[in-house]
């Protein structure tokens, strides 16, 4: 997505907050403009935008075999390798790792793969023509546990991590390390989206990927990636960060205002909800971030019932 100056005052603005001239803003928009970095255009009110290049490829795998890692090496490899070092490591891990899910287990005949890519950011939609993922996981979960989940639960479980459903999942790991590595990632699917990024909470934004996932119903599943071309985030760091030396992933995060649905998470059978699964954690830290209140039943569930249960579960309010 792209990020747009909008703001048709900002020369003024360089001038009186950078001590510049209006030469020099000019002269340095224009060599912006001889570098192909932004563009000039009627369609922002700055007059200005950044300049894309856009691929598209599509993968017939009802009638071929594809790798993951192949297709990684032909398409991708070429745009990011004079990246920093951080993104050329992150992208190979979580391309392959959301091509794999499109290509093996989406269950789709077609794969569709979009690189958007400017001077300041790089986006990845893979999309695939299969069920979608999460009517795959309520398949699974209603055919092999007799339980009917909701989108939103499977939404809360992703944040979660650690989803255990058969071979769509794998070991639960891969779509939460996946979307803690980038700056922004998005699955939408069922005209829902599961999203995460460095501005989550920003309703704008969320409004824009429900938007979206309504426009592209035509496809089971797409999977929308945002890294930044000079990231400095270290993937060891944050494998650590949810990870012990003894039990591996072992902790997680999970943002409260994800279940609340816009009001205050006050019933106990929301807390009940919350709660499932976390036993597998050593460590849950839950963010209640623009979240102000709590119900005494909600507290109480989660900080007395299941702190009761399972003593030796931290949890980090």
């Amino acid at each position: 997505m792209s990020k747009n100056i909008r703001d048709a005052d900002f020369i003024p603005k360089l001038i009186k907050n950078y001590e510049l001239t209006a030469t020099s803003v000019r002269r340095y928009l224009n060599e912006l403009i001889d570098r192909n970095i932004i563009h000039k255009t009627k369609e922002k009110s700055c007059g200005y935008d950044l300049t894309w290049t856009e691929y598209e490829y599509i993968y017939d795998i009802e009638n071929e075999v594809y790798e993951e890692h192949e297709i990684y090496g032909e398409i991708l490899y070429p745009v990011i390798k004079n990246f920093s070092e951080s993104a050329r490591k992150i992208w190979p891990y979580v391309f392959v790792e959301i091509m794999n899910n499109a290509l093996e287990h989406s269950g789709a005949d077609k794969v569709i793969c979009k690189i958007r890519t400017c001077y300041l950011y790089t986006d990845i939609i893979i999309a695939d023509t299969g069920l979608g993922i999460f009517q795959r996981i309520k398949d699974y979960v209603k055919t092999e546990k007799n339980i009917d989940i909701s989108t939103r639960d499977i939404i809360l479980e992703l944040h979660k991590g650690k989803l255990t459903i058969a071979k769509y999942l794998h070991t639960g790991e891969g779509i939460f390390f996946v979307s803690k590595m980038l700056d922004y990632f998005a699955i939408c699917s069922d005209n829902q989206v599961f999203f995460h990024g460095l501005q989550s909470a920003d309703p704008t934004l969320k409004a824009y990927l429900e938007s979206y996932a309504n426009k592209i119903s035509g496809y089971g599943t797409t999977v929308w990636m945002e890294l930044s071309n000079f990231s400095t985030r270290k993937m060891n760091e944050i494998f650590d960060e949810f990870s012990t030396d003894n039990d591996g992933f072992a902790k997680t995060i999970v943002p409260i205002r994800e279940i609340c649905h816009g009001g205050y998470p006050v019933a106990r059978s929301l807390a009940r909800r919350l709660v499932y699964r976390m036993e597998q954690f050593t460590e849950i830290t839950l963010d209640f971030e623009e979240v102000p209140m709590i119900g005494q039943g909600f507290a109480h569930e989660v900080f007395v019932v299941f702190k009761n249960k399972y003593p030796d579960v931290n949890i980090i309010a």
